[in-house]
């Protein structure tokens, strides 16, 4: 058995610029470091290599890139190619995906480990998609792998929204690893000196034996239109002169009337369209890897009604027959018909539901456009799918609207959270995955819309990822999604027993723990507490962010906040500039004196 890593050389972000005319990102000038995810699983290829087992790591980038690709050959790696030419220049994750299958060569029975985000797109598609493109399974967000006793092949631990699931499989297999599995491996100066050049083998589109068409701007199915400042949406007050005791009761005072204003009620759902066209039509997968209802999901209905005038969302429901309170909701939630994919008890992984939806596909080959969820099956599946149909697919969207020419623009944030790109698909369909937790489904029915389910057969081949166990790891108590209050820890926090000491308080509000990507990095909580750009988006009553910077990437997570208050002790911290109330202060000080005025100000 052999291991191919896949990495990418990423610019910091505070370097990168945007070419408005080329709509590709500058990266001439900026700093290159391996991408931390595939460091990740660069060591753990390293670790589950035997004797006489290659690692070979393979790139797609600038030429620019090599010097920090040096550092793979550095650790160990028997092999490193850089495929790098201006042809690939504008790739999108399709056609990426496309160079990189290439670059890999003859496959055989190798395993396949990448990163399961890159930190300047953060989409974590790729995986899918060259897994799509190789006909073999993925798995995402592994925390641990482990060999068979036989070593032929692999118990593999991934998180998951709730907790984590255990599956096993034999490769060729793809899997994406997250930031419990591994610390990122760094080169020795010895090491790196070490090396004798050339270390790294680039490769363009000729030696590639690639057809340029498939690659670059030219190969890439989406397209992006625009690219717009993600401006901050509030009008801050920030309190930081006088005693921490004037300081909150002044913060109080100027958060009472915030708290009092009534929430946007509900947009209501329009009627359902007269005619349901065929190719106005956008289905949207509902189930979870386990077959149950998505709750995301009904948000995305929701906003297709909402949204999209003209258009109407169909659900795609995979498993038994759903029980009715299931096709109520659906139904609440604007569906105006579903299909039932009914595997009929044999398991189901995502490459099978990938193939499932794909018969969908060849039942209604007008069909708009598909939308999943962007929980790691959403992800999975959708990548799969784009792959083996060539399909256009948009990852992680926020929005959604209809262009003047009628198709559907999809709104994701890049950069870091600090702008967002407005994207389209050039298939039919279209396909796109939206973050969890965007869109909110209405509780409110839109009229009668005659729901009727229709049941499709398709071909079930049986799962080659096969689930083991699965466990819960949240704790027991308030929903983070469901919670008036929630309440983020950032890294000013300290520590687990700065968040230990937070547990009365948050009581006293009654409030939901959630956390920074950083604080989630460094083991302090749960990674399905995350808020932001790899994690939730979030609309409570009340964001109370503490010891956060503000990061982009964090605080796009807080958009549909109904208010927030930040406390932090640096008077200079981003996030006083998008919040609606801030305090200058520690977190020691002023959390005490907040307690009770804040519980009041809440009406406990």
């Amino acid at each position: 058995m052999d291991f191919v890593v896949l990495a990418k050389v990423v610019p910091a972000l505070e370097s990168i610029r945007y070419d408005p005319v080329r709509r590709t990102v500058i990266r001439d000038g900026a700093e290159l470091y391996l991408n931390p995810f595939d460091q990740r699983a660069l060591r753990v290829a390293l670790e589950l290599r035997r004797s006489g087992e290659t690692v070979r790591v393979v790139s797609l980038g600038p030429p620019s890139a090599a010097a920090a690709l040096r550092e793979a050959r550095a650790l160990g790696a028997d092999q490193v190619r850089l495929l790098s030419d201006p042809g690939f220049a504008g790739s999108d994750v399709l056609a990426t995906a496309r160079a990189l299958v290439q670059g890999i060569g003859p496959l055989g029975n190798a395993l396949v480990l990448a990163g399961a985000w890159a930190t300047d797109s953060e989409t974590g598609q790729v995986g899918p998609e060259v897994a799509g493109l190789l006909g073999i399974p993925v798995v995402s967000n592994a925390r641990s792998i482990v060999r068979s006793p036989d070593e032929s092949s692999f118990s593999i631990e991934a998180d998951t929204p709730t907790g984590w699931v255990r599956v096993r499989a034999a490769p060729p297999l793809v899997i994406t690893v997250g930031e419990k599995i591994a610390k990122p491996l760094r080169p020795t100066p010895e090491s790196l000196s070490a090396l004798h050049e050339p270390t790294v083998e680039i490769v363009g589109v000729r030696e590639l034996e690639i057809d340029p068409a498939l690659v670059g701007v030219r190969g890439s199915p989406t397209e992006v239109v625009a690219i717009e400042e993600a401006a901050p949406s509030r009008a801050p007050r920030v309190f930081a002169q006088g005693a921490p005791e004037v300081r909150v009761r002044e913060a109080v005072e100027a958060l009472r009337p915030l708290l009092r204003r009534p929430a946007d009620p509900p947009t209501p759902l329009p009627p359902a369209p007269s005619s349901l066209l065929a190719d106005r039509e956008v289905a949207v997968l509902v189930t979870d890897s386990s077959g149950a209802l998505d709750v995301d999901a009904t948000g995305v209905l929701s906003e297709v009604r909402r949204t999209l005038p003209g258009r109407w969302p169909s659900a795609i429901w995979v498993g038994a027959p759903p029980p009715e309170g299931a096709t109520y909701r659906l139904e609440l939630a604007g569906a105006l018909g579903g299909y039932i994919l009914d595997p009929a008890g044999v398991p189901f992984d995502s490459s099978s539901v990938a193939i499932a939806v794909g018969g969908v596909l060849d039942t209604r080959p007008a069909l708009g456009a598909v939308v999943f969820s962007g929980s790691p099956f959403g992800k999975e599946v959708a990548g799969l799918l784009a792959a083996r149909r060539a399909l256009g697919l948009v990852g992680d969207a926020v929005t959604v609207s209809a262009g003047t020419d009628g198709r559907l623009l999809w709104k994701k944030p890049s950069f870091g959270g600090r702008t967002l790109a407005a994207i389209r698909t050039k298939t039919r369909p279209g396909l796109a995955t939206v973050r969890p937790g965007t869109f909110a489904p209405s509780t409110e029915a839109g009229g009668p819309g005659g729901f009727r389910w229709r049941s499709i057969r398709v071909p079930w081949p049986a799962p080659r990822v096969v689930r083991e166990a699965e466990g819960r790891e949240l704790e027991p108590g308030v929903s983070i999604e469901r919670s008036e209050v929630v309440v983020a820890v950032g890294m000013g926090v300290g520590g687990p027993d700065g968040i230990a000491r937070l547990r009365p308080t948050l009581a006293t509000w009654g409030a939901a723990l959630t956390a920074t990507r950083r604080v989630v990095d460094a083991g302090w909580v749960q990674r399905q507490l995350q808020v932001g750009l790899t994690g939730r988006a979030l609309a409570p009553r009340l964001a109370i962010l503490l010891g956060v910077r503000g990061a982009p990437n964090h605080m796009i997570g807080w958009k549909r906040a109904g208010t927030t208050l930040a406390v932090n002790q640096d008077p200079e911290a981003p996030v006083f500039h998008d919040v609606d109330v801030g305090i200058v202060g520690s977190i020691e000080e002023i959390v005490p004196l907040l307690e009770q005025p804040v519980a009041s100000a809440l009406g406990r």
